[in-house]
């Protein structure tokens, strides 16, 4: 029998659903063919949010720190770096440590000891990784997230119905996603063929159904398990973050043919290509002016527009090309 190297996938918040526990699913799925994988988690087993698919035999709670000696560490949150620091410097654990930058940070830098590797998901996250962290460039390795396709292979879109324009708005409902924001901005002022749809739960989630009552411009959906599939009845992805690191959301909207409208934040721009596959814009003028110009587009452009997502997805964004740089990655270390 041959001996598969031993790797970690270390998350603490396991009961949430978000990017950043799709991208640690989607690398555990990816090398496990591999390497002998489990999924390390603080909290009990029948906490661990059952939409992730984890089985009970994968799973451990994390007990003790030398139970990662002599393995390979794919780690997801930075707070947990300086644990791992002192395990391999003081406690010689000889842990080969990945951590996997999610997002863009400009705070905590000196209790932050980065690892030799470092996976940025973006141009923008590279950048901060060698700026703000001083991370050399030869630790840092650009891998882009993914989605697995499951689109139906007879789906394609076909029309554009200029009278009720459907735009999904993906995404925890919080201060970073500005969706309280977005509904103050641009009540009131949207053509009455708009609707935008709030796709998420969050902390805000209340007050975002309290100003939105009544208002045909905007349906709250709440959670919704599988939002891509929601997607292939809808005409654009909206985005309007303040700060994103490279949205799952987006490249879902890529691989369901759609077209985005966003900001140029985090990676947004590595996904959504302004005049291309989107509208980019970064002003709530801008926003509104793009919104409302929606019924006015040429149907021909329109479903350019959803080729040219297609395209970008399959180009950037599989899972195949996913698996192929994550076992690079870890084969070279």
């Amino acid at each position: 029998m041959i001996h598969k190297n031993k790797l970690f996938s270390f998350n603490s918040e396991l009961y949430k659903v978000t990017g950043v526990q799709k991208v640690l699913m989607d690398i555990h799925v990816a090398v496990k063919e591999e390497y002998s994988t489990k999924i390390v988690g603080t909290i009990p087993f029948n906490k661990v949010n059952k939409i992730h698919g984890i089985n009970k035999e994968e799973y451990i709670k994390f007990h003790n720190p030398f139970m990662f000696y002599d393995s390979i560490v794919v780690l997801h949150e930075r707070k947990y770096l300086i644990l791992f620091w002192i395990l391999n410097h003081f406690l010689f654990q000889k842990i080969k440590l990945v951590y996997v930058n999610h997002s863009l940070f400009n705070d905590k830098r000196l209790l932050c000891w980065m690892p030799e590797n470092v996976v940025a998901l973006s141009n923008s996250g590279i950048n901060n990784l060698r700026d703000y962290f001083k991370v050399p460039m030869n630790h840092i390795h650009k891998i882009h997230n993914c989605v697995r396709d499951d689109v139906p292979n007879n789906f394609v879109r076909n029309i554009y119905n200029e009278n009720k324009i459907k735009i999904i708005y993906p995404g925890g409902i919080g201060v970073i996603k500005r969706q309280i924001d977005i509904v103050n901005h641009l009540k009131g002022k949207l053509d009455k063929r708009i609707e935008i749809n709030f796709v998420g739960t969050g902390s805000l989630l209340p007050k975002l159904k309290e100003i939105t009552a009544g208002d045909d411009n905007f349906k709250v959906h709440g959670f919704i398990a599988g939002v891509h599939q929601m997607m292939l009845d809808c005409d654009y992805t909206m985005l309007f973050s303040s700060k994103e690191g490279l949205p799952i959301t987006l490249i879902e909207s890529t691989m369901s043919s759609l077209p985005i409208i966003c900001n140029n934040v985090g990676g947004n721009t590595e996904i959504a290509e302004n005049g291309k596959n989107a509208f980019v814009i970064d002003s709530w003028n801008e926003l509104l002016k793009i919104l409302n110009s929606l019924p006015y587009v040429n149907c021909e452009k329109y479903l350019q527009m959803c080729r040219q997502s297609r395209k970008i997805y399959e180009e950037r964004f599989t899972f195949n090309l996913f698996k192929k740089n994550y076992i690079s990655m870890l084969r070279n270390m």
